[in-house]
């Protein structure tokens, strides 16, 4: 990150930057990758010298603002490109603006609050009336925003930065609140008319659960002006489901109301089917795709800094990022609707800090896109006696972050 001069504080200050910009992952949807929707963020990395240090009693306001554009859908790690030959892609627009402020209590502890707030669209045929263009159907489109969940959270240096000047590690731990409304309505135009629904998983401003998260950063001059760094982000979302219904303009083929109206209406592999989920246990509404999952969120990242021009901060970095939703939550139960899956990119960025600003773009690019089954493929799976077979998942080739810091 820097040579070891005034070192205690540069290190005092990357970690607290560094940080404060990863708390800004965990404001719900503060990164989606389309359709699965995940908390992410980047932030600045890169030497510093005693100038930018954050003393103890001081504040540090940061912002950035996110933006990604999603359509490649995926059934695990297979793209289904047919989807965008026909034209009936789904495709999520969706722009995140987070607020953080900081303190510094000492040169080992401080603590952030993030206020994220968030403005989607999404558009479709499948939600709405159906069809694709070549059948003369209408593309409909629905919107979410505000303030998404706010997170408060707590740092501290494993060791003393004035006594480890070439490296040290920080952790975090953080309460999430589910300050973002989870239940957004929007105007679905179906084949009986204009009808209310609750809007995608993927563009709700809130997830509905109280959460905490695990955080951790870690970095190591290597020689020089070059750094090594590793970061992760775990949130968990003990909740199992909010309760919002998943029914648009389509009641998902993998619920439990779908094959009860199945049943209904005596079909013959309905009622097998129906017979069968009362059997194993799932003939209600949170074991399939019903309502909506509080589902965990994960990130990691790792890779390398260069200092090229120390007098202002101008640094460069590269590294591998992977982020996603996991199959099966870490504490609680993993009912209802989701789209498990992960991204593994290619992150650049560029980096400045002078005086008491700092500013950075990140712009992780997508390598390996995975939507993986989820526990309702599984129990469907299950059901119907035809194997697992995972849902798909629309992803962004790459997303833009740009971020603004500011020490008072």
């Amino acid at each position: 990150m820097r040579t070891l001069e005034s070192v205690s504080r540069s290190t005092t200050t990357l970690a607290t930057l560094t940080l404060a910009c990863l708390a800004l992952q965990t404001g719900d949807n503060a990164l989606a990758q389309g359709c699965i929707a995940v908390r992410g963020g980047a932030c600045a990395l890169g030497g510093m010298d005693s100038e930018h240090a954050l003393q103890a009693g001081d504040w540090q306001f940061a912002t950035s603002y996110r933006y990604l554009h999603s359509f490649r859908h995926f059934a695990g790690d297979v793209e289904n490109t047919a989807r965008l030959v026909v034209g009936n892609e789904v495709i999520n627009n969706s722009h995140f603006i987070d607020a953080s402020v900081g303190y510094t209590f000492n040169s080992r502890l401080s603590t952030t609050l993030v206020l994220p707030f968030v403005v989607s669209d999404r558009s479709s045929y499948y939600e709405h009336s159906g069809g694709n263009p070549s059948t003369g159907a209408t593309r409909y489109h629905t919107q979410a925003s505000g303030l998404a969940d706010m997170r408060l959270g707590a740092y501290a240096w494993i060791w003393d930065p004035a006594k480890m000047p070439a490296g040290n590690i920080q952790i975090g731990l953080g309460l999430k609140a589910p300050t973002g409304d989870y239940e957004a309505t929007d105007t679905f135009y179906t084949t009986k008319g204009p009808k209310t629904f609750a809007v995608d998983q993927s563009i709700q401003p809130g997830d509905g659960g109280w959460g905490f998260t695990a955080e951790l950063f870690a970095w190591r001059q290597i020689h020089g002006n070059t750094s090594g760094y590793l970061q992760g982000f775990y949130l968990f979302n003990p909740e199992d489901v909010n309760g919002v219904s998943t029914e648009t303009g389509l009641i998902r083929p993998k619920s439990i109301t779908a094959i009860r109206n199945s049943a209904a209406a005596n079909n013959p592999t309905g009622i097998a089917n129906l017979a069968a989920a009362t059997a194993l246990g799932y003939n209600n509404i949170n074991a399939l795709e019903d309502v909506m999952s509080i589902s965990d969120q994960y990130m990691a990242r790792g890779g390398f800094s260069h200092v090229l021009f120390p007098s202002w901060g101008f640094t460069l970095s590269l590294g591998a990022r992977i982020e996603g939703v996991p199959v099966e939550d870490a504490l609680g139960d993993s009912n209802g609707f989701r789209r498990p899956g992960y991204t593994v990119s290619i992150e650049p960025g560029i980096s400045m800090k002078k005086g008491r600003f700092t500013a950075g773009i990140f712009t992780p690019v997508a390598m390996y896109r995975n939507r993986q089954a989820s526990v309702a493929d599984e129990r469907y799976g299950q059901i119907t006696k035809l194997g697992t077979s995972p849902g798909d998942a629309a992803f962004a080739d790459f997303v833009i972050t740009v971020s603004l810091g500011y020490r008072f």
